[in-house]
């Protein structure tokens, strides 16, 4: 996929891209034109801060990309592309894009060069481009290209949770564990970074970076996640009131 080097930040009409999803129910659109992040129920974050991102339509992608930027130290517009990456990864595959940012988080740490020299796994969710030569093909990117590696590690993981019928599991046998009796914490790796991920995109962006520097969860930790686009699509209306 051809690297697109426009910041799909830097206006609300650059961020109109591909982000209008149709979804049973109506049109939510997750453009910066029509989201709205604020939400009764954002988490610890400053009235006077909530009120902003009401203002601002593109508030909860801004404070998501100022999370990750500041807790993995990654550049801000390679971030940004990242993020919407994700979502046309989850929007294609029934995915929640945080479950994918959080996978990459765990994966990769957010570097799309990222290679394990023993396994060959590459890329932002370590893909085994040998194993997986078919998927790439069928792309229009290669292992390293950002797009392309989100959509192909997305189409595994949705595999995996349709044949396992369980997002744990899902996670297990995506990390490499078919043969494990534990997923040596993967899975509540991933969930506690989903987690911090959420009350980052609802405002509180130095909280959540205080958790992650600290390896804690927010406090929705405890909330069941299943890891579907469209739960993130209802958990996103609430947030912008939408």
């Amino acid at each position: 996929m051809r690297h697109n080097s426009r910041n799909p930040f830097s206006s609300l009409a650059s961020h109109l891209r591909q982000t209008l999803v149709v979804l049973a129910g109506g049109i939510f659109c997750i453009s910066a034109s029509a989201a709205s992040a604020a939400g009764a129920e954002i988490q610890k974050a400053p009235q006077a801060e909530a009120a902003a991102a009401a203002e601002d339509p593109a508030a909860y992608r801004s404070h998501l990309a100022d999370y990750v930027a500041r807790a993995y130290k990654v550049p801000r517009d390679q971030i940004e592309r990242i993020i919407d990456g994700a979502i046309e990864a989850g929007r294609r595959n029934n995915l929640d894009p945080l479950l994918i940012l959080s996978i990459t988080a765990a994966e990769s740490a957010f570097n799309p060069n990222a290679r394990n020299r023993s396994s060959g796994a590459s890329g932002l969710m370590q893909v085994v481009p040998k194993v997986h030569a078919g998927r790439f093909k069928k792309k229009s990117g290669g292992v390293f290209d950002i797009e392309t590696n989100l959509q192909v590690g997305s189409e595994l993981l949705r595999e995996l949770i349709d044949r396992t019928g369980s997002l744990p599991r899902a996670l297990k046998l995506y990390m490499g564990g078919a043969l494990l009796s534990h997923d040596q914490g993967y899975g509540n790796k991933v969930t506690r970074e989903h987690s911090r991920m959420k009350l980052a995109a609802q405002g509180d962006v130095s909280e959540a970076v205080s958790l992650h520097r600290s390896r804690r969860p927010a406090e929705s930790f405890g909330d069941k996640i299943s890891g579907t686009f469209t739960e993130f699509r209802n958990w996103l209306s609430e947030v912008t009131g939408g």
